[in-house]
């Protein structure tokens, strides 16, 4: 089912590039050999020698395709998020206050300051923020394997979100609704993985810089938060492998979770509220608020989605109750593929069709799938009960521990 789910992802998120290029068939043909690809993932185990052939072979592509530039048939050459990034670094490092800069669409700066955090070592160094796509992609490699190790099933699965046109495309323009939510999983992958309180805290303030991106990622952060604190304290269902389940150094229980979920809304705080103190009608990350209810900057009626967003989130989160990187992998893609299915779904009551709707706004779902299905397949049949070793126990066997 997890194969499933993630095919569905790629094939979704990659609807507008195939229908620019071939209309249709082109979309028929993409939703096909993704879904093809996707289950063989699963099932094919390759030799060690061939997976670093042919890693070397993509990763030589990504090198490549970065230095020459796109394309000119690719759709959607030019990045207005990546010269925001340009624009807002450029403005910062001159003394100036950068989200009153404009793009060269003439739009305003919307990515949060942790973009700009994480985009100003790329800046700084080749003065363009979008070389920061290949690094990432670079770094969901290890990622998908839990380290340097390289495995079959999480390097075909790195393989395929590579080649998928989305992703590809986003990658030769400079995009990174992709690569931008590469960070969020690496920092989701160390708290769950921490072992001691300084750990778990430098953890959390990683995840709350990475997730500083885009206003619903803040959900994230929330997701991770209640799966920590939810992770119980015995040896069987713990987030941590049997031998190191028993860390007396680490806070038990809520505590865990309300230092993950504290320390990361601080780091949000820390790195949002000095561009306040410009005005919020200066700060126009705001101004994405108008894509949803026509109006700029802090509407009421964004405050009220906001609420119910995060009151949705905790609501599901109390019944799925996720506890391995798994499930709160799918959790988090979950939450981040909505944008696309809000889309889908204005588009056809619009319409009638959802051939012209913008579906990869969710295509930041698309790092945390892969976790998940490279996580899964990692720690199948290690615990007897299913429900566990998929990280939503029912409340039965919870109450029995």
């Amino acid at each position: 089912m997890s194969t499933v789910a993630l095919a569905a992802i790629l094939a979704v998120v990659s609807t507008f590039p195939a229908m620019t290029l071939g209309g249709p068939p082109a979309v028929v043909a993409v939703y096909v050999a993704l879904g093809l690809l996707t289950l063989a993932v699963r099932s094919i185990r390759v030799r060690p020698r061939v997976l670093a052939g042919l890693l070397a072979v993509v990763v030589l592509g990504l090198v490549l395709a970065a230095v020459l530039g796109p394309p000119p048939w690719v759709p959607g050459v030019g990045s207005d998020r990546a010269d925001a990034l340009d624009v807002a670094l450029t403005r910062l490092a001159g003394g100036l206050y950068p989200y009153t800069g404009t793009t060269y669409l003439g739009n305003p700066i919307t990515p949060l300051p942790g973009s700009l955090v994480l985009a100003a070592p790329f800046w700084a160094v080749s003065g363009h923020a979008a070389w920061q796509n290949l690094v990432w992609t670079l770094v969901l490699l290890p990622v998908l394997n839990g380290g340097w190790r390289l495995r079959s099933t999480p390097t075909l699965v790195w393989v395929l979100v590579v080649i998928t046109p989305e992703v590809l495309r986003e990658f030769l323009v400079g995009d990174d609704l992709v690569t931008s939510v590469v960070p969020p999983v690496a920092a989701t992958a160390w708290v769950l993985q921490a072992r001691s309180p300084f750990v778990l805290t430098t953890g959390a303030v990683a995840l709350g810089i990475a997730t500083c991106t885009r206003p619903h990622l803040a959900l994230v952060v929330v997701i991770v938060a209640v799966a920590v604190g939810l992770r119980p304290d015995d040896r069987k269902a713990s987030l941590l492998s049997p031998g190191d389940s028993n860390d007396a150094s680490l806070p038990r229980g809520a505590s865990r979770g309300l230092i993950v979920g504290g320390v990361g809304a601080l780091s949000w705080a820390v790195l949002i509220g000095p561009f306040l103190l410009g005005g919020l009608d200066r700060f126009s990350p705001l101004h994405v608020g108008a894509k949803v209810t026509g109006e700029r900057g802090l509407h009421p009626a964004i405050v009220g989605i906001a609420l119910l967003a995060l009151a949705l989130v905790v609501l599901v989160l109390a019944r799925l109750r996720p506890t391995t990187e798994a499930a709160v992998g799918w959790c988090a893609a979950a939450v981040l593929i909505a944008p696309t299915v809000l889309s889908a779904a204005f588009w056809l009551l619009l319409t009638g069709s959802v051939w012209q709707a913008d579906l990869t706004l969710g295509a930041g779902a698309i790092p945390f799938a892969a976790w998940a299905v490279a996580r899964g397949a990692r720690s199948r049949g290690k615990d007897p009960s299913a429900l566990a070793a998929r990280g939503f126990p029912s409340r039965g066997k919870k109450a029995a521990a």
